[in-house]
């Protein structure tokens, strides 16, 4: 087709409107077929800055919501020890209730059933998720209970009703002079055996503490503390490991009869079992805030569980069971205190996950806006194009066919 200078004016603009109308419809055709309004961000300059904006704030609120969700689910799996430890300490009680009561902590099988609470007790404190101890504090790589050392230490005690200290003498206990032998064997198997000569006449308990705790290789210490740390002082000579201790009288005295010494765990004051530290861990759930959460095996509550269950898986003595009672009833009335602090470092997580729920739901949308098309309007949009566009080239057609020649036909 030739170009003629009248025309010239006519057909460029018939021409240029004909490339824009297909250049629309190109790209109304490529919308359609991906949902996108543009395959880069030159096709939304407008727009651009903001949608970048939006795509960094709706990354990091997904970072946020993995992090209060791993954080609940901790929390979750802490809230769900505790409770079964609530469980555990209330199903004690009850036994030691009828064991006490009616003098049949045989009938109840009292030990056994304390030692395999302890050993429950143990297995949840070292609760373990993604490879985490929950229970730990920072130290989450290691358990935060050693099984070994959780209950009480293999220990002989002198009668609940004597009261002692350094200076009782031998002679105001009505002791004879004789001599003891102590075999302390550590959890391998492996034994030593050490004997303690005592003098009636000049020895007060003093004494006979300095001379057990001076050699260091019987794996034996002698000590005065009420059991369970409350209560008159008693004397209490145990195994330093986690092992056994056997003392028996050797020579003529009668020291462990007049002491009434009896073999009855009496639970380490401290927290010896506990592994972990005292890091209490954090969870980002904000730009600038951080939530920190969590309880540590150490806790005032479950060192009272582990009291009374460890007093009452060494013994049947009535006393010394109404002593593990009180610090299982102790250890009752703390635990839900406890499952409080749990739940209110879930509320608070909580909280923040709903807001950056909300704002992922207003981020995601508002990116959709800019990216996105409605198919259907854009679909329509597309038929007017090629409509338009068809009627671009039928003008162009017939402009071309326009002529002097074919006017005077």
């Amino acid at each position: 087709m030739v170009t003629r200078v009248a025309t010239y004016t006519n057909h460029t603009l018939l021409s240029d409107l004909a490339l824009r109308n297909a250049s629309r419809v190109t790209d109304l055709q490529n919308q359609a077929s991906s949902g996108y309004k543009s395959r880069n961000y030159a096709g939304i300059a407008d727009s651009a800055q903001r949608l970048l904006n939006l795509e960094t704030e709706y990354s990091r609120t997904e970072q946020y919501l993995r992090n209060t969700t791993q954080g609940k689910l901790r929390l979750q799996s802490m809230e769900t020890a505790v409770d079964s430890m609530l469980t555990i300490a209330t199903e004690m009680k009850t036994l030691l209730i009828q064991a006490s009561s009616a003098q049949q902590a045989d009938d109840v099988n009292i030990r056994d059933e304390a030692d395999q609470a302890l050993q429950q007790i143990a297995n949840l404190l070292n609760t373990n998720l993604d490879g985490r101890y929950l229970f730990a504090g920072g130290r989450s790589e290691e358990p935060a209970v050693d099984i070994e050392k959780i209950g009480a230490p293999d220990n002989y005690m002198s009668a609940l009703d004597k009261s002692l200290t350094t200076a009782t003498t031998l002679t105001a206990l009505g002791v004879t002079s004789g001599q003891i032998q102590i075999v302390s064997t550590d959890i391998d198997g492996n034994s030593s055996t050490s004997t303690v000569n005592y003098n009636a006449a000049t020895d007060d308990i003093g004494d006979i503490m300095d001379a057990i705790n001076s050699v260091t290789t019987n794996r034996a210490i002698a000590s005065l503390r009420g059991l369970g740390g409350e209560g008159a002082p008693l004397l209490n000579i145990e195994n330093v490991g986690n092992g056994s201790i056997t003392i028996t009288e050797t020579g003529a005295g009668d020291l462990l009869g007049k002491l009434g010494m009896e073999k009855i765990g009496n639970p380490r004051p401290d927290a010896d079992y506990y592994n972990g530290d005292h890091q209490i861990m954090e969870l980002r759930v904000d730009e600038q805030y951080d939530v920190s959460y969590g309880i540590l095996a150490d806790n005032p509550a479950f060192q009272q569980l582990i009291q009374g269950l460890g007093i009452a898986a060494s013994t049947e003595d009535e006393d010394a069971l109404t002593t593990a009672l009180g610090f299982i009833n102790n250890a009752i009335n703390d635990l839900p205190n406890v499952q409080g602090q749990i739940g209110l470092d879930i509320a608070n997580v909580e909280r923040f996950e709903e807001r950056h729920q909300d704002f992922k739901v207003f981020a995601a949308q508002a990116i959709s806006d800019i990216e996105t098309v409605d198919v259907p309007l854009t679909l329509a949009e597309l038929t007017q194009y090629e409509t338009a566009l068809q009627a671009s080239f039928i003008s162009i057609s017939r402009a071309a066919d326009l002529s002097l020649a074919n006017y005077l036909r």
